[in-house]
């Protein structure tokens, strides 16, 4: 099966992730499209096998990438938006993201970290959650045990998937 294509969850993988996630960050998480639902469960699940369990590391596996569900973004974009960091970057860093227009998905996609704390912050989940949402792809990041700890946990699991 093609996962980024059309990802199809089993009913024990919306068992586990209302396990992790409150009715109202559950609701948020639902918003995101099949492709990041997949993912994020894909993350949560390398996490695991790691023997990871910390509830606000699980949470954020499930929730780093809610800020996308604030523009429609398509295969295109996600295609464009990597091939542009990979050919050019400071192009794609100048250029790309602008907060109008078609550009906003850009926009969306190099503000999704903040952009997604914001809304799980709203939803009610806690800061130790909302902050390694915030940070799950700033790698200069720093913090004291354990968050320090989940965030590398989680900036791994999430490139590996």
């Amino acid at each position: 099966m093609l996962w980024g294509l059309r990802p199809q969850l089993a009913v024990e993988d919306l068992v586990e992730v209302r396990r992790w996630l409150s009715a109202s960050a559950y609701a948020l998480w639902e918003r995101q499209s099949p492709r990041d639902r997949a993912h994020s469960l894909r993350v949560l699940r390398t996490l695991q096998a790691e023997g990871w369990d910390a509830p606000p590391l699980m949470r954020a596996a499930l929730l780093h990438d809610v800020g996308k569900i604030e523009a429609p973004i398509s295969l295109v974009h996600r295609t464009v938006w990597v091939l542009a960091w990979a050919v050019a970057p400071r192009w794609a860093a100048t250029w790309l993201p602008q907060p109008q227009g078609w550009r906003y998905p850009f926009w969306v996609l190099a503000e999704h970290p903040r952009l997604g704390a914001r809304l799980a912050q709203a939803a009610g989940v806690d800061e130790e959650t909302v902050w390694l949402i915030e940070h799950h792809q700033d790698w200069n990041a720093r913090a004291d045990p354990p968050l320090g700890e989940w965030l590398a946990a989680l900036q791994e699991a999430d490139e590996r998937n």
